[in-house]
């Protein structure tokens, strides 16, 4: 097929979760340093009555991206380690798959510790001052996945294509 001398889907389906890796990576401290602002100590009254909204607004938009991101790393990482495995193994690049994809995973496991927060964030409706606290909570439970699991998934997810590739 002429078109593969252009366009090779198993390379696609090699960086594939680069990308998207790299979406949630970008996305995460996007959100940190975007968010951080509301915590500043000279816009922290206006932060108290204005917060609860914007951010259950913000929620809801970024939650599709962060889960279509996470899911996009999960299943092209395990569609790779069904794809001519025997190659992944030989040029070592089968367990970075696997860990790329347990990573992406284990960023939902922060789910428990960061569903609290949101939720007093967004039902500070009336601005009894507790939101900001909320929300540096919810900033370093979102540092600590960003460099853990979304870090992590990353790294992993660039050594297996560099491996496979032969990059």
């Amino acid at each position: 097929m002429a078109s593969r001398q252009f366009f090779e889907p198993l390379t696609l389906l090699r960086l594939a979760p680069i990308i998207s890796s790299t979406a949630s990576l970008t996305l995460a401290w996007d959100q940190h340093w975007m968010l951080r602002i509301f915590t500043l100590s000279n816009i922290e009254n206006e932060s108290q009555r204005y917060l609860p909204k914007w951010f259950a607004a913000f929620f809801r938009a970024g939650l599709s991206s962060v889960l279509g991101f996470l899911s996009v790393t999960m299943a092209t990482s395990i569609l790779n380690l069904r794809v001519n495995s025997l190659l992944l193994q030989q040029r070592g690049s089968h367990y970075w798959y696997a860990a790329g994809a347990a990573l992406a995973v284990g960023h939902l496991l922060f789910v428990p510790a960061v569903a609290p927060r949101i939720q007093a964030i967004v039902e500070d409706e009336e601005g009894k001052g507790k939101s900001v606290g909320e929300l540096r909570r919810w900033l370093r439970v979102n540092a600590i996945r960003g460099l853990t699991t979304d870090l992590g998934a990353w790294v992993c997810c660039v050594v297996a294509a560099v491996k496979t590739l032969g990059l």
